[in-house]
């Protein structure tokens, strides 16, 4: 386990100690996105040559104790590397500020000690990067500065430098306000729970619970941790883990897992796992993931700025060349695109995911962006995304005049409700909303993929699927099949219901299509994406009415799991771009072979862990969205480019000619840069 010790603290502040980054370089900002997925930090800073974590948080939420188990709990084994730049902060530029002030008023020698003093670290760091071979914004602005205080103007040297620091604290401000706006909005919520003590019963917050505690889950709760069930039983909602709708028993021995809610019951359940070790835990790694992923266009824009930086170099070689000017070589290295073009892409996209997910919609990075834009081919599984996957009662038709739709529908439910299968709480759900009364009935026997047997006034009653019924219990359907062909054609699937082996009448449901479907597939189309193709395991008639009536442009029916995913590697091989939205465990192999994968809200962990965007609230209107803001993103990101490219030139051309002094030029250039960069963090608020 890592060795934490803290350093010194105050309320909302605390510096740790963590010698075992010694060991791990360059995981700075690895350690730092992990801990900004917990609820209740609002900034984390790692000196990782100091062996220091440093974290603002919420008094109210977390306490040191927490802060210290969060850092022990982190796996520096699994952490990503990547380099990390020097943080800046407000005292690195107060510092500056104050060695331009003592240049101005200090004699001449104190006020080259002071410049010799400040500038050393942007001196050291150009240093390093020419020795690593790499030519990058750091070697101009250590030339810059060294120009100016070789010559001994140390009042531009500190002006540029205060400048620089300032500058670059602005800019990394500005990022990590885009990470933590997203890191906030998407972390798991904190809960209040019953914890049960020798001392009786009180509330406490979700996030102090520690391993071995005993608490009390009630309906409606949701479960904050993993852990055993120590007493009662309860019916558990697992449909975010599981994707299965229907809620499961839990009673002693069994376990409870984090992210399900209690839907009816009470149990004691003893903690086992909390914090970063609990199945929500995996939220914080796709904040991480979410957060460093580093898209198409990011790589182009870095190489963009790497390129640029030689350019810079090329130009003042020249304009000194011409006119020997030791300003004008200073002000023209101060002016580099590369601030602008690398921060601004991944400051865009940030804020692009912020105002998605306040809609309800979670981009995993600014790939999932970048793929959005390209797609021109949707493919929607049918059940649980195009219709909500539950089934509604639309026709109650009695086949013998003994019996009326009530009477039948009555006695349907009186038997479905001891069967937990969807179809079977549709028709339960019918009859208690036409209050209905109960009927009483034999035990009730349940044949597995065929239906249900029952007795009726002590004859046989069976209902189910046709084929049970004709093939299994030799009832005719000869007499009926004008009335059964009408209802087929209407898209109904049917229960059959028989008595005495006599069909006594039938009862047709039928998918409930969602509200926004309509408008989903006009914007997406009006968004540029020409072909909408839907995936069905109904039989080919029933699924083209659907297609016919969505007005969809193919339709692809009596589809398996396996199917699905070579459909889509078949539309993919014809050229198109295709974008996948679906909601269950055997979507995932389509959602991972699509070049864009959208699962549902209700769709199961797998689908929510395969697919690249996740709709956080049920309704369709977010894969229209989630295109409608990519679209956002990659518009100001061209844009703020080209912004980029036409004001830095400017700038260097007025440098160039003399036009602009060191202290102006690094003064406009991060002025540009820290404009851009507000211009991406506005595109949160839409």
């Amino acid at each position: 386990m890592i060795e934490v010790h803290v350093q010194h603290r105050f309320p909302g502040r605390i510096r740790f100690k963590v010698n075992a980054l010694k060991q791990y370089p360059d995981i700075g900002d690895w350690i730092k996105q992990s801990l900004l997925a917990i609820q209740g930090i609002h900034e984390v800073r790692v000196n990782e040559h100091a062996c220091s974590i440093v974290m603002h948080y919420e008094p109210l939420l977390l306490d040191c104790k927490t802060l210290s188990a969060r850092i022990e709990a982190l796996n520096f084994d699994e952490a990503e590397q990547a380099d990390s730049e020097h943080e800046f902060t407000r005292g690195d530029v107060a510092l500056n500020v104050i060695g331009t002030l003592s240049t101005a008023m200090l004699p001449k020698r104190w006020g080259a000690l002071a410049t010799a003093t400040l500038i050393a670290p942007t001196i050291a760091e150009g240093i390093n990067e020419l020795r690593d071979k790499r030519v990058s914004v750091e070697v101009l602005d250590a030339i810059a500065v060294g120009l100016s205080a070789w010559r001994g103007d140390y009042r531009t040297a500190m002006l540029t430098q205060s400048l620089i620091s300032l500058g670059e604290y602005m800019e990394q401000r500005t990022s990590r306000s885009s990470d933590q706006l997203l890191a906030d909005l998407m972390s798991p919520k904190e809960s209040l729970v019953w914890r049960i003590t020798a001392e009786g019963k009180s509330k406490c917050n979700s996030s102090s619970l520690v391993e071995g505690d005993l608490i009390e889950l009630m309906p409606g709760d949701a479960v904050p941790i993993d852990g055993k069930v120590e007493s009662g039983t309860a019916l558990v909602n697992q449909s975010t883990l599981t994707g299965e709708s229907v809620p499961v028993r839990r009673e002693e021995g069994a376990a409870v897992y984090s992210g399900t809610s209690i839907h009816e019951g009470s149990i004691k359940v003893r903690v086992e796992k909390v914090g970063s070790e609990a199945t929500t835990a995996k939220i914080a790694k796709l904040i991480y993931d979410s957060l460093s992923e580093k898209s198409e266009i990011q790589q182009v824009t870095q190489d963009m700025a790497d390129r640029r930086v030689k350019i810079t170099l090329g130009i003042g070689a020249a304009v000194f060349a011409l006119t020997q000017d030791v300003n004008r070589l200073a002000s023209v290295f101060l002016v580099d695109y590369s601030c602008a073009l690398k921060l601004s892409t991944p400051v865009t996209f940030k804020s692009i995911m912020y105002r998605a997910a306040q809609n309800g919609i979670l981009l995993k990075g600014g790939s999932a962006i970048e793929k959005l834009v390209k797609v021109d081919t949707c493919v929607f599984d049918k059940t649980g995304t195009l219709t909500y996957g539950d089934m509604e009662v639309t026709d109650v038709v009695p086949l013998c005049s003994s019996n009326t739709a009530r009477d039948l529908l009555a006695i349907a439910a009186s038997v479905e409700e001891h069967s937990s299968h969807p179809l079977s709480q549709a028709i339960v759900n019918a009859a208690k909303h036409n209050e209905l009364p109960h009927i009483d009935h034999g035990e009730v026997e349940y044949v597995i993929a065929h239906g249900l047997r029952s007795t009726l006034n002590e004859h046989c009653l069976i209902m189910g699927s046709r084929h049970f019924l004709e093939s299994h219990e030799q009832v005719e359907f000869a007499e009926y099949e004008d009335e059964i062909s009408h209802l087929e054609q209407q898209g109904r699937h049917l229960i059959f219901i028989s008595h005495q082996k006599k069909l006594i009448g039938m009862i047709g449901l039928r998918d409930h299509l969602r509200e926004d479907v309509a408008q989903t597939l006009r914007e997406l189309r009006e968004s540029g994406i020409n072909e909408l193709v839907m995936i069905s395991g109904d039989r080919a008639f029933k699924a083209q009415m659907l297609g016919d009536e969505l007005q969809l442009d193919r339709v692809f029916a009596e589809a398996t799991p396996e199917s699905k995913s070579e459909i889509v590697e078949a539309l993919k091989q014809s050229g198109r771009t295709v974008m996948f939205v679906g909601d269950g465990v055997n979507d995932a192999p389509a959602l991972t072979k699509a070049d864009v994968g959208i699962a549902m809200c209700k769709g199961t962990e797998l689908a929510r862990q395969a697919a690249d965007v996740v709709l956080l609230k049920d309704t369709l209107h977010g894969v229209a969205q989630a295109r409608q803001l990519a679209q956002v993103a990659m518009s100001l990101v061209n844009s703020n480019i080209k912004l980029a490219e036409y004001v830095n030139s400017g700038i260097m051309f007025a440098a160039a000619l003399g036009m602009l002094k060191p202290a102006a030029s690094a003064l406009l250039h991060n002025g540009t840069t820290l404009a851009i960069l507000a211009r991406s963090l506005a595109a949160k608020n839409g």
